[in-house]
């Protein structure tokens, strides 16, 4: 994080005066707002398109998606006290965003929060095509303490993919799973929520789900959903 990206503090740049109002056009819509504004923090691609392109009068043309801008125009209004989007995705969205604007504290606003026990989660929607199938064979083989498995020696064992939890079931598969028949748990997964119960290590924890199943996981497979306490 960089410190001059912190402090939110007010720059003239290039003699403007900070009252001056300024006009965007970002991928074809129009935002409209103040020199101050857009140089609240220094070094950000807004602050050097001001100072070192603009003039008043002049409207800034950025070839870029407006779906978050007005979501950037707030942070630098706002500052610490700005909200990053609940949803999963778009905070995601807006994260590249601010990759992009070069607004690294507001990517680090974005990011993830860290889960911690009692802590209520919910699936990341990019992670359920990933996690749905070892899912649905944990749930299936009660010998498995851990979703992920691989064969050594026609001999099924199973390990973390985050951190180095290993697990030996002492059986070998006798059958196979028809996935096609198990769909309808990838869709449900999308509404599935679940307490925090324990942390393993700085990487993972164990999930409770509101289905009755308790399993290891990355964190990073896991969003917190905001303001819910567990029932």
């Amino acid at each position: 994080m960089e410190k001059s990206q912190n402090s939110m503090t007010f720059s003239q740049e290039g003699g403007s005066n900070l009252s001056e109002r300024v006009l965007l056009n970002v991928g074809g819509k129009k935002f409209e707002t103040t020199v101050a504004t857009l140089t609240r923090v220094s070094d950000t691609v807004l602050a050097v398109m001001v100072s070192d392109r603009w003039k008043t009068g002049d409207e800034i043309f950025i070839d870029r998606d407006p779906k978050h801008f007005g979501k950037v125009l707030n942070y630098l209004r706002d500052g610490d006290h700005f909200v990053a989007p609940s949803d999963t995705e778009a905070c995601d969205e807006l994260k590249r965003e601010a990759h992009f604007y070069n607004m690294p504290f507001l990517a680090e606003m974005c990011m993830p929060m860290n889960v911690d026990v009692a802590d209520v989660v919910q699936w990341k929607r990019d992670a359920i095509e990933i996690y749905w199938r070892p899912f649905v064979r944990y749930m299936v083989d009660d010998s498995l303490s851990l979703p992920f498995i691989y064969d050594r020696n026609n001999h099924t064992l199973a390990r973390c993919i985050a951190c180095e939890e290993f697990q030996d079931p002492k059986c070998s598969y006798l059958f196979d799973i028809n996935y096609t028949a198990w769909e309808p748990m990838r869709h449900h997964m999308y509404n599935m929520t679940g307490e925090v119960t324990q942390l393993m290590g700085e990487n993972c924890c164990i999930v409770a789900w509101d289905n009755g199943q308790q399993i290891h996981l990355p964190k990073s497979a896991l969003s917190k959903v905001p303001g819910m306490l567990h029932q």
